[in-house]
């Protein structure tokens, strides 16, 4: 699984600010975009060993949703989750969190993905 197949799953929500790994920045490296915005990244590929080479991978992603109020940040996470459902995502964990440099908060969606 690469980005190019997450990419379309979120690439209509926030507007159309979706981004794989970083938002755009300015020349502060602040970034040059107003909220909401997702970012989204590959954290990790792990193939399982087995006597014969290796089997499946599994894959884990994360979903950052950033927004002016808790309530936008936690409904867009939730419009990001359902857009996801063809990859079938499993381990869904949820975490909200404050980023004071920006002042915006932060609605994170973490899971696996089994390709």
């Amino acid at each position: 699984m690469t980005e190019d197949d997450i990419y379309p799953l979120l690439a209509t929500l926030a507007g159309g600010k979706v981004y794989p790994y970083v938002a755009p920045l300015d020349n502060d490296d602040k970034p040059s975009i107003s909220p909401p915005w997702i970012i989204f990244s590959i954290v990790s590929d792990v193939s399982a060993d087995v006597l014969c080479g290796q089997a499946e991978s599994r894959v884990s992603v994360q979903v950052d949703v950033y927004s002016t109020t808790i309530k936008e940040s936690r409904s867009l996470r939730e419009l990001a989750l359902a857009s996801l459902k063809p990859l079938n995502p499993t381990e869904v964990v949820k975490i909200s969190g404050y980023e004071p440099d920006y002042r915006l908060y932060r609605a994170t969606l973490d899971f696996k993905v089994t390709p």
